[in-house]
């Protein structure tokens, strides 16, 4: 946590200077004043989630996607308030079940995954101008974390509905802190910038399974046991967002 601060602080020390480096004759102009009034930037972002802690001994890396909804002010250009959600994925399992018990022959798929659901909001603010434009966010929100088991694949019927069952869900309060460089991309007057971001989540004492939690008897019962911990985790995403 002490790194991500001093980076974030780095950001912000950085940014007059690619401010001032941008009215010296930068390629990027200021934007044109569009006068009062609110401005939404929507984005889409693909997310790598690193657990930290006694939640990083547990499991590897996990992958997912968020979207992001911030509304800016004219007459306050650097001050946003930011909505996040998203979801990760940070382990499955596969295991293959006779569909009948007289008989192995006809096989579906019963897939496990471990995933997290994510929500944040909070203000977020950027230098407004220049080629490269770094931000800091603050955020709370809400953790989601839930394993589910799903039928991927019947070979018997192609009209099958697959079921879903969730084996188990916890939800916990979040907060964190976040930081990025958004860079524009084009001068239009819906501007489409890429966003490079990390954000650190943290969550109180949880609850949650991993891949190997849920264990089979062998007479058709399962059990499992949730592992409850702190489960903080970094996130890395890389997007893009347009303006409104």
């Amino acid at each position: 946590m002490p790194g991500i601060a001093a980076g974030l602080i780095l950001l912000v020390a950085l940014g007059p200077a690619a401010a001032a480096a941008q009215h010296r004759g930068a390629p990027f102009p200021d934007p044109p004043s569009r006068g009062g009034g609110a401005r939404w930037e929507l984005g889409a972002l693909f997310a790598v989630m690193s657990p930290r802690g006694h939640f990083g001994s547990l499991i590897n890396e996990g992958f997912g996607a968020g979207f992001s909804a911030s509304l800016g002010f004219a007459d306050t250009p650097a001050f946003r308030v930011r909505f996040d959600a998203g979801y990760v994925n940070y382990g499955s399992e596969t295991l293959g079940v006779p569909v009948f018990a007289v008989t192995e022959r006809i096989i579906s798929d019963i897939v496990t995954r471990n995933n997290i659901g994510y929500l944040g909001l909070g203000p977020e603010i950027r230098l407004p101008y220049g080629p490269v434009q770094p931000y800091v966010n603050g955020f709370v929100g809400l953790g989601y974390f839930f394993t589910v088991s799903s039928v991927e694949r019947w070979e018997l019927f192609e009209s099958f509905d697959s079921g879903t069952t969730v084996n188990f869900e916890d939800i916990r309060p979040a907060y964190g802190l976040g930081g990025g460089l958004a860079i524009p991309l084009n001068r239009s007057g819906n501007p489409v910038m890429l966003r490079l971001e990390v954000q650190y989540r943290r969550h109180g004492r949880t609850e949650y399974l991993v891949p190997g939690s849920l264990v089979e008897d062998g007479l058709g019962s399962t059990s499992f046991t949730p592992i409850a911990s702190d489960a903080d985790f970094m996130l890395f995403q890389v997007g893009v967002t347009l303006g409104l």
